[in-house]
């Protein structure tokens, strides 16, 4: 059996870094909130099962959020590793009143790149064209690409057809909606690296 692995990712707890790397795309419109802020404490909380950061906000991309924020994480190994002092791009998730958000191990996530995923995320504003895309590997998470295999991509009263590529990747524009993305359970089965996500139930 080969492994399904979409590029996007839901924004559950999750123990490991995600594969594929989300892109800023698919992390803003899975997200409650994104904003641009500075960190300014972090302590363990609750027995040490969480790390809470202090966030002054200084620009907000998406959803509602106060001058000043709390943002939890995991006490895991995809824990944010956010520096007290530095700016970052927040995706965060909300539950029971709580930010939430995880290290995507990627850009992302990295202080250094806050002004190229600003710059992705203002162009969303502009964007007429969505895609669905994504790749089957032969092992999981980094195995060869297997080609040929067959994807349909079902929504907004339509049902498209794809196959993977010789890498493996497949890719196709639809119009914004919410979309359900099948394969044959005999062929390939979703990646648990991309854990939380339903790839029956995908928004764009």
């Amino acid at each position: 059996m080969i492994g399904l692995m979409l590029w996007m990712n839901a924004l559950t707890m999750f123990a490991f870094c995600p594969e594929p790397v989300p892109k800023a795309c698919s992390r803003y419109f899975t997200s409650d909130a994104v904003f641009v802020g500075t960190v300014l404490s972090k302590k363990y909380v609750e027995r040490d099962e969480y790390l809470r950061f202090e966030v002054r906000v200084s620009r907000v991309l998406r959803g509602s959020v106060s001058r000043t924020v709390a943002v939890y994480t995991g006490n895991d190994s995809a824990r944010l590793l956010w520096d007290v002092g530095k700016e970052y791009v927040v995706f965060a998730w909300r539950d029971q009143a709580r930010l939430y958000s995880g290290n995507d191990c990627g850009p992302l996530s990295d202080p250094t790149k806050v002004m190229e995923t600003t710059r992705q995320l203002e162009a969303l504003r502009h964007s007429v064209d969505t895609f669905v895309e994504g790749e089957v590997l032969k092992t999981l998470p980094d195995g060869p690409g297997v080609p040929g295999v067959d994807i349909h991509i079902r929504g907004a009263g339509k049902t498209y057809q794809v196959k993977s590529d010789r890498e493996g990747r497949f890719l196709l524009k639809v119009a914004p909606g919410r979309y359900r993305v099948e394969v044959d359970p005999r062929i390939a089965r979703q990646s648990d690296y991309n854990i939380g996500t339903d790839p029956n139930n995908i928004v764009w």
